[in-house]
């Protein structure tokens, strides 16, 4: 397992790689890779997504396998038979990120986007086969659903830093092991996330003023949150239950979200999730302490 692991997080991931230098392209379209998360797919040749958490799972028997990623900004954790197994860090000339030298054997590989919508969109444009390889049917979906939407703590910002200072965001945030993602492999349920740090219902993370023009309930409707024109489909995947975490960057910093406004926001916010999601439990969940904001909370849901 240890020499696995060694070369699965070696930089292999060239086409002129062994493995895969006889090899066959599977369209994205194909039935047999399975999508979660919100994803445009209005080119099912080039699917396109950029919010946190979304993943790509298929099931193969062979020794190698390959993804085709446009990209250049995020990272994904790379899963093979629910082990995670090493991080690809996308780079702008490259295209192709592979694992090989697997045993000869079914596999259920798994690709999660570790990093939110801010470091920019992904482009998947197919899996690489070795030839006499094909896929298998994907695994059965969870079925159960959880959507969490709102700030950085449902995107897993920073939470595998060594401490509260990072360097640098992009190697330490991971979507993956945010407290949504944890708590729906504890339920075993199927999770989507829309959320983007430092956004507020009315007010973002140390805005100069106590309203922002861009929070966050405006992104809540889109497949992809760098297409402000670009709508999801709601009746594509209903959950059945979905957490709210929104408020702390309204209150944390000066000069704080006015609070009557906070709630009437907040509660058309609610009013919106019922609307799309009828049958659904609203959960809304506050920080205990400072910045003391659930009594705001409290007075929009009631």
């Amino acid at each position: 397992m240890n020499k696995l692991f060694l070369f699965l997080t070696c930089e292999v991931f060239f086409l002129a790689s062994s493995a895969l230098r006889a090899s066959v392209t599977i369209s994205p379209a194909d039935p047999r890779i399975q999508y979660s998360g919100r994803i445009d797919f209005s080119d099912p040749k080039s699917p396109v997504f950029d919010w946190p958490g979304v993943s790509i799972t298929t099931r193969f028997r062979g020794t190698s396998i390959g993804f085709l990623l446009q990209d250049g900004q995020n990272n994904f954790d790379v899963q093979v038979d629910g082990n995670p197994v090493t991080v690809w860090v996308t780079r702008p000339s490259q295209t192709l990120y592979s694992l090989e030298g697997l045993a000869p054997d079914e596999h259920e590989v798994r690709i999660v986007k570790r990093t939110e919508a801010l470091f920019g969109p992904t482009v998947f444009q197919g899996l690489v086969l070795e030839k006499a390889v094909d896929l298998l049917e994907p695994p059965a979906r969870p079925k159960r659903k959880i959507e969490i939407i709102g700030d950085s703590w449902v995107c897993g910002y920073g939470n595998e830093g060594a401490s509260v200072l990072c360097p640098d965001l992009r190697p330490f945030e991971n979507a993956d092991k945010s407290f949504g993602a944890l708590l729906a492999r504890d339920l075993k349920a199927e999770y989507h996330l829309v959320a983007y740090s430092g956004k507020g219902v009315i007010r973002n993370w140390a805005e100069k003023g106590p309203v922002s023009p861009n929070p966050f309930p405006p992104l809540f409707d889109r497949v992809l949150e760098s297409a402000p024109q670009s709508r999801w489909d709601f009746s594509r995947w209903i959950p059945d239950a979905v957490i709210v975490h929104l408020g702390l960057n309204d209150f944390s910093t000066e000069p704080q979200a006015d609070a009557g406004n906070f709630v009437r926001q907040y509660a058309l916010l609610l009013q919106h999730l019922r609307q799309v999601y009828p049958q659904a439990s609203l959960f809304c969940f506050c920080t205990a302490g400072w910045p003391n904001f659930y009594p705001y909370v409290e007075e929009a849901v009631q």
